[in-house]
């Protein structure tokens, strides 16, 4: 009878989900099982109920969970004149511009999260998501830490890129569909660019808010992937098959409703699992010899490419160019790391490193030589992390200097 009863619910669910154009999803856990299941429910004490295709009702601890995957949503286009807005406190809108009022209040409307209001503080910068080529390599770079001189001067402009690659300083005061138009410090004179013509915009270090830091490590979030691009980064509130509400991180006094219809897929930030893309490293060291610099990339190979090894595409992971010391906080948490390595597929049989991993400064592991070419995706390594509070993820070059040496950390993860 209760096998019956259980089939029953779970054939009306089905059929309910299937009206609402609701499907499974499938949940990646920290151990690398995989699960189909539809999601019921959040029951806000950090565990999901769900159906297995079985019928069969269990709870989830979210901690467990490192990924759930919505298959078959493709992205929307890519609209002329969209802008990635990304947050001080992590995550981005994809979204079109409706106006900079007063030049702090921005206003956008994003084709899976709709239409939002807030401070322009809140904002790192912008950038425009048609863009490609050295133009789009350019704005990534002005958004990294690094992007600009830490002077008292840059602190309080804003820094303004077109899609030539020309760069200006000034005070951003408007910014519409049609155009963006600011202050130049230089001219002393107001400027307007077409919107179609900006790269991107990073805002003034002095009038950004500060939000207080969320431990990547210690506090468990939700980011959630949408079709439009989007990263929606904040502390989930609710669950069910057609939306997730999550407070966001730039602002949890407010709360966004996303449609599961809009979702490709959801990470766990903050559980049993931790992508190295989403922390921040303590210390970074970059020397070249021969090749032009190319600064370490997150979830892309050093060049801003998918990362190839092996003949496998990973869409996690650090992509670096040797020399390179990469340290992290791991605050004595994890159990062990893991990653595949490697030569990035795009070099074909160039290129030659050796992979090292030190814990609190002790050599964890140290790889031959590894090099270009090979197949049936990367090398895999696992070392034991137990009460290791610094991470150093350390590539050498080797005889032939550091020509082609694009490496690639695959997946590079933590685990508790």
């Amino acid at each position: 009878m209760h096998s019956i009863r259980r089939t029953l619910v779970v054939a009306l669910l089905l059929a309910v989900c299937a009206a609402a154009t609701v499907e499974a999803v499938e949940m990646k856990m920290y151990d690398g099982k995989r699960l189909a299941v539809l999601i019921e429910g959040w029951r806000g004490d950090g565990k999901l109920d769900v159906y297995l295709t079985s019928g069969e009702k269990i709870t989830v601890e979210l901690m467990d969970v490192a990924s759930i995957y919505y298959s078959g949503r493709p992205d929307h286009f890519i609209r002329t004149g969209d802008q990635k807005f990304i947050y001080n406190a992590g995550g981005h809108i994809c979204a079109a511009i409706e106006q900079l009022e007063k030049g702090n209040v921005m206003k956008i409307r994003s084709q899976s999260l709709g239409r939002h209001v807030f401070p322009i503080k809140y904002l790192h910068g912008f950038t425009a998501m048609a863009v490609e080529g050295r133009a789009s390599r350019l704005a990534d770079d002005l958004m990294r830490p690094d992007g600009i001189a830490k002077t008292e001067a840059n602190a309080w402009l804003d820094h303004i890129l077109d899609r030539r690659g020309v760069p200006y300083s000034g005070v951003v005061e408007n910014f519409t569909p049609r155009e963006l138009s600011f202050e130049h410090d230089e001219q002393l004179q107001e400027v307007r660019i077409s919107t179609f013509k900006v790269a991107g915009v990073r805002l003034a270090l002095k009038t950004k808010d500060k939000p207080e830091g969320v431990d990547p490590i210690a506090n468990l979030r939700v980011g959630i992937r949408c079709r439009d691009r989007s990263y929606l980064v904040g502390k989930l509130v609710k669950v069910d098959p057609f939306q997730w509400r999550v407070k966001p991180s730039w602002d949890e006094a407010r709360t966004i409703d996303v449609p599961a219809n809009e979702i490709t897929q959801v990470d766990v930030l903050g559980g049993r699992t931790v992508f190295l893309t989403h922390l921040k490293p303590t210390r970074v060291n970059e020397n070249v010899m021969i090749a032009p610099p190319q600064p370490y990339q997150k979830d892309a190979n050093s060049q801003g490419e998918n990362m190839d090894i092996g003949g496998f595409i990973y869409h996690r992971g650090l992509g670096v160019h040797s020399f390179s010391e990469i340290e992290f906080d791991l605050a004595g948490k994890f159990k062990t790391f893991k990653a595949d390595v490697g030569i990035d597929g795009r070099l074909e049989k160039e290129g030659s490193v050796i992979f090292i991993v030190k814990g609190d400064d002790e050599e964890k592991f140290k790889s031959k030589l590894v090099k270009g070419k090979i197949s049936g995706g990367g090398l895999p390594i696992e070392v034991d992390v137990t009460g290791v509070k610094k991470l150093l993820l350390k590539v050498d070059p080797t005889d032939d200097l550091d020509q082609a040496d694009v490496a690639n950390w695959g997946a590079a993860r933590v685990i508790r």
